[in-house]
């Protein structure tokens, strides 16, 4: 996991802010978090129009994101999202990645996949029509296995994390000489800054 290396001190990086702090930097000007959430349900949304079509054969094939399956992305992008709204309220992001294997594992067809999915992503978007004012005046600190941060900014990695994945996914789909036609894109979401290396 990336990690910041400070005075003999090892701490994992989750967000941009947490090394803006740790260095002493100023931090970029910051998204509103209304839109953040918002852009992450449109990824959301895009993914589930992409993983439709798929039979489990494909979803279940190593890709070149460190040899995962599609299925496995999928939990890797929409669980975070599960736990979101506790963090908002609780404090606590408990995301544990290496825990994947045993969510996917439980995904035995492509209608469980596409369901785990769904569920989420509507779970998601139910919670920001029900939270999104609030989102706007509250933005609290949250713990997490990799440090500690502001909701807005633990919403802006997964922003990025899912957008990350999702072009992972598109390249994979563009591979297999899938039909992209109708899929969401991400250019449409400014800011997003990815890297260079969809893999």
């Amino acid at each position: 996991m990336p990690s910041l290396l400070l005075d003999g001190i090892v701490t994992p990086i989750l967000h941009v802010s947490q090394l803006a702090s740790m260095l002493g930097l100023d931090l970029p000007a910051q998204l509103d978090a209304s839109r953040l959430a918002w852009d992450a349900s449109s990824i959301l949304e895009g993914w589930l129009a992409a993983i439709g079509p798929l039979d489990l054969e494909m979803l279940t094939r190593p890709t070149p994101s460190r040899d995962r399956s599609l299925r496995k992305l999928t939990v890797n992008v929409f669980h975070p999202f599960e736990l979101l709204p506790g963090a908002f309220d609780d404090g606590w992001f408990d995301w544990d990645p290496a825990a994947d294997e045993a969510r996917e594992t439980q995904l035995g067809d492509q209608q469980a996949v596409v369901a785990y999915a769904a569920h989420r992503h509507l779970a998601w978007r139910d919670w920001l029509l029900e939270r999104e004012e609030e989102l706007a005046t509250r933005d609290p600190v949250v713990d997490s296995p990799r440090g500690q941060l502001t909701f807005r900014n633990l919403l802006a990695s997964q922003r990025f994390h899912a957008a990350f994945h999702y072009r992972q996914l598109i390249a994979v789909l563009e591979r297999q000489a899938h039909d992209l036609s109708g899929l969401f894109m991400l250019s449409s979401i400014a800011d997003l800054d990815l890297p260079q290396e969809v893999f």
